[in-house]
């Protein structure tokens, strides 16, 4: 299973509300300390890979739902606490919040109003503006280096 779908998965299928919701804080956490690492280890990939377009569009797209479904099982952790969110009671909720967010549409549907709400979607914002501009830098940047470091 890749990486993609295994996040799929554990988002949609994990009992993260209830008595378990602590998992969703422990996935969301989890899911963020791991993008930098992985962003570092596809990069070498993307170096080494005959088709590095292909890989460094792959790797954008899994960073990316990294910061989702992370952010979207972290929402739901934070839910749990009443008055964090207006609009906010389902996964569907949690994962459109977070691409809301990553896109700046703010919509207004759904929105953090207590304060672990708001320092998270502040975490959020400052995350994506800065991880998914070095990402996307660094992953076109090896996409176009020359050939010398494929295997």
């Amino acid at each position: 299973m890749g990486l993609g779908a295994g996040l799929v998965a554990l988002y949609c299928l994990l009992p993260l509300r209830g008595d378990h919701w602590w998992l969703g804080g422990i996935i969301g956490l989890g899911a963020l300390a791991a993008i930098t690492p992985f962003t570092a280890r596809r990069v070498l990939a993307v170096r080494r890979s005959s088709t590095p377009v292909f890989a460094a569009a792959e790797a954008i797209m899994l960073v990316v739902s990294m910061l989702l479904f992370g952010f979207g099982a972290l929402y739901l952790a934070i839910a749990r606490r009443h008055g964090q969110f207006v609009g906010l009671d389902t996964r569907l909720d949690a994962f459109y919040f977070a691409l809301v967010t990553l896109s700046t549409v703010g919509f207004g549907d759904v929105h953090a109003v207590g304060q672990w709400a708001r320092a998270a979607v502040s975490a959020q914002i400052i995350i994506d503006l800065t991880l998914i501009a070095v990402a996307v830098r660094l992953l076109t940047s090896a996409a176009r280096r020359p050939g010398a470091d494929r295997h």
